[in-house]
């Protein structure tokens, strides 16, 4: 079979709207697949998103169905090395912290980055705090939560807290004890206040260690409420 007929064949048989790179065509013969996929957008068989990627459009009722801001954003940062996760206003929606929506998407990264624009989507890079396994980035956006708690829009750092509070209260207590030592990374606010939510926990040995890494003169001044927080006096919370 040439390697017009594959790339075509491919293209028939991929799912209209889902992104792909000239790597997912099974041919070696990538200057050719690359001629082809060339051809075939200039037909309009398939449009592209970017330099390299592509996909299939299909029609419906309502306009033509194309890549989510999901995958695109997905699909840009498997070429990106040292990527982690998405934080900021996006993530802590995803928490059911705010309802608004940002007109950035925020991504934690270990390696400095500038700002990309994916159509009408920009990418801000910021610096991770901590390295974690995929299976433990939702409780670390907890911690950015926590690190920018004042900064959340739609809802006061109060209720923000106690929203939080409940979170962690479903969380088992292996994962908690994750969060803690996670935590020591980040900046002495979000220790504070991760600290005094585990002491109510009774978690009392990783409340401590976050506690002795706390200058004892220094005070949070947050905006917590007793009730929500009823050991803020003695983490200096306020």
């Amino acid at each position: 079979m040439s390697v017009a007929q594959e790339t075509r064949n491919f293209i028939e048989n991929i799912e209209p709207a889902k992104l792909f790179t000239y790597d997912d065509i099974p041919n070696k013969k990538k200057s050719a697949v690359a001629i082809e996929l060339s051809r075939l957008y200039k037909e309009g068989v398939i449009k592209k998103v970017s330099k390299g990627k592509f996909y299939k459009p299909a029609q419906r009722s309502f306009g033509e169905i194309e890549p989510s801001n999901n995958d695109k954003i997905s699909s840009y940062l498997k070429n990106v090395p040292d990527i982690s996760y998405e934080t900021g206003l996006n993530s802590f929606r995803k928490l059911g912290l705010t309802t608004q929506v940002a007109n950035v998407i925020t991504i934690a990264s270990s390696k400095p980055y500038r700002q990309v624009q994916i159509d009408n989507i920009k990418l801000k890079f910021v610096s991770k705090k901590v390295d974690a396994p995929d299976e433990d980035i939702y409780l670390i956006q907890i911690l950015d939560a926590l690190k920018d708690i004042k900064k959340i829009p739609g809802t006061s750092p109060n209720d923000a807290l106690l929203y939080i509070k409940n979170i962690l209260k479903k969380e088992s207590e292996s994962n908690l004890k994750k969060v803690a030592h996670y935590a020591l990374k980040y900046p002495p606010r979000t220790r504070a206040l991760l600290g005094a939510i585990l002491k109510e926990f009774k978690l009392w040995q990783e409340s401590f260690m976050l506690k002795e890494t706390l200058n004892p003169f220094t005070t949070f001044k947050i905006g917590i409420d007793e009730n929500t927080l009823n050991s803020k006096k003695y983490w200096n919370i306020k």
